[in-house]
């Protein structure tokens, strides 16, 4: 099998192999990021490595740094899935994405949503 990269920064990489994104850190750690419907579209690293985002059929938020491999889903659910073509970060912990129909959207977030959402995942 062969893995598709999808964004790397200094310290981390985020990749797919089919259906199922992954984050690498330089120091080996591995962290399932889930299955998308569909192979991932996109990817980005904060530009602080605090989170990474993977989207495609919705959007899987991810902590980089404190709680590695925590993640929150967005735009996934039954009825309400969207899906990504695009991101771009607009904030510490913000960011816009893209929809099919070309319009981007706004998404602000902090790192402890991502926190209190991983025990459950």
């Amino acid at each position: 099998m062969t893995s598709r990269e999808l964004a790397r920064s200094a310290a981390y990489i985020v990749q797919h192999e089919y259906e199922q994104a992954s984050v690498i850190a330089a120091d080996g750690r591995l962290a399932s990021v889930g299955e998308f419907y569909g192979d991932p579209a996109v990817a980005l690293i904060d530009d602080h490595e605090q989170w990474c985002a993977v989207a495609g059929e919705g959007l899987v938020i991810c902590l980089l740094e404190q709680g590695f491999g925590q993640c929150v889903e967005y735009y996934r659910q039954p009825g309400e899935v969207r899906w990504v073509t695009d991101l771009r970060q607009t904030g510490p912990f913000a960011l816009e994405w893209q929809g099919e129909d070309g319009a981007w959207h706004s998404l602000v977030f902090e790192a402890a949503d991502v926190s209190a959402y991983a025990p459950g995942r």
